[in-house]
């Protein structure tokens, strides 16, 4: 098997960054157009002329956080293929990287406001309203305060 050779080892871990960053970037783009697809079709559906002037807007709230996800989730990769061969690979990972703990989190509110949504139109909006409080709060916990906690001791120390 040949190995691509690099000039020196930071283009190595530029080419390995922006790797993972790709992965990652697969793993949250199926599931960001999957709920996209379903706030689209949704209005097709007989009990979405159920809704309020109220719950039409957060629709199109959610709707447009979706559409603005896919597109900073492409953001990098747009950014790479305008780039490409200009020896940009670092700043390319660093967007990337910037990009994605963006994306990470609004993936996570976009699910959590899409089941708020969900539940306060089928069962009102105190039960939306706990349910989907409740899910924004693990969401916030679990993408921004439990990485923070789960620094290795040895991050903690070197300042990285």
């Amino acid at each position: 098997m040949n190995t691509p050779s690099y000039p020196d080892s930071q283009d190595s871990d530029s080419h390995r960054k922006w790797n993972e960053l790709l992965q990652e970037m697969r793993v949250m783009q199926t599931g960001v157009q999957i709920l996209a697809a379903f706030l689209v079709v949704l209005p097709f559906q007989a009990r979405f002329d159920i809704l309020n002037r109220p719950e039409e807007m957060i629709y199109i709230a959610l709707l447009i956080a979706a559409t603005l996800l896919i597109l900073l989730m492409i953001t990098p990769v747009a950014v790479h293929r305008y780039f490409f061969g200009q020896r940009l690979k670092d700043q390319t990972v660093q967007l990337g990287h910037i990009v994605l703990k963006i994306v990470g989190i609004g993936v996570g509110l976009l699910v959590s406001g899409c089941v708020w949504f969900v539940l306060q139109v089928l069962f009102g909006w105190q039960l939306g309203a706990w349910v989907g409080g409740s899910l924004v709060v693990v969401t916030l916990f679990l993408l921004l305060a439990l990485p923070r906690i789960l620094i290795p001791s040895h991050a903690r120390e070197s300042g990285d």
